[in-house]
């Protein structure tokens, strides 16, 4: 069984206050640059490989990071937040002003049309693309790990060992990917198999900086990139899994 480690890192603190961030491209303040530092500083786990939402929040932590790090810092689109459309950058209490019962509606059921701002990205739509930057990250460390394997098996026919013992010894690939709370809540849902749960976007509180950590899996008989596809349905048909591990700030 191969292995792999996504650690998830929320951006921290934003200019702008209580306010539907969305895609709003909003700088980090100084205390949430601070504490992604400190997160990272705690972090237990050689990185690998880094990727980052496109939105400044994220960039300004990961851009001088990779730097420090000399690693190539690799951007995914579709690992950005959800578009609130007309509510995008307006405060909460500026929406619920307009319109309480529209406010209400969204956070009882956030998943249903009725209830999704004029010009917004349907939550549906966001969890499908988020799934999709999962397995964007995923084809990369797969890629690694192939070829770490493939590196290690050369070395071995040279020196005339055996193929197990080399397998058994290709590291981990361990990718730190920042990015936003209602991107950790759809990737929560999706690998706990909850389905459409509103008590994830309406509920749960994910702090500034959170860590949440997926270790992923692939058979060993997985041998061609294509078999990654994600499955629409049947999440058994998948050849990659998944275990996760709660936040932790």
């Amino acid at each position: 069984m191969k292995q792999a480690k996504i650690i998830l890192m929320r951006h921290g603190e934003c200019e702008g206050g209580s306010i539907f961030r969305g895609q709003t491209d909003v700088k980090l303040t100084d205390t949430g640059m601070a504490q992604m530092q400190q997160a990272f500083a705690e972090l237990q786990f050689p990185i690998s490989h880094v990727f980052s939402s496109p939105l400044q929040r994220c960039q300004q932590f990961s851009q001088p990071l990779t730097q420090r790090l000399t690693l190539p810092l690799m951007t995914i689109p579709a690992l950005q937040e959800i578009d609130f459309g007309v509510w995008d950058g307006q405060s909460f209490d500026a929406i619920y002003q307009q319109n309480p019962a529209k406010f209400d509606a969204y956070w009882d059921n956030p998943w249903s049309a009725d209830s999704t701002p004029d010009k917004a990205e349907s939550v549906i739509d966001f969890a499908a693309r988020v799934e999709t930057g999962l397995m964007s990250v995923v084809d990369e460390l797969w890629r690694s790990c192939q070829q770490q394997h493939s590196c290690l098996l050369s070395i071995d026919e040279q020196q005339g060992q055996n193929v197990p013992q080399t397998a058994q010894a290709v590291d981990c690939p361990h990718a730190l990917v920042i990015t936003h709370g209602g991107v950790m809540r759809c990737l929560m849902g999706y690998v706990l198999k909850v389905g459409q749960s509103s008590g994830l976007f309406a509920n749960l509180a994910i702090p500034y900086a959170a860590i949440m950590v997926l270790d992923v899996y692939w058979p060993d008989d997985v041998d061609n990139i294509d078999r990654f596809q994600l499955p629409i349905k049947d999440t058994k048909a998948a050849k990659v899994s998944f275990t996760l591990h709660w936040p932790k700030n």
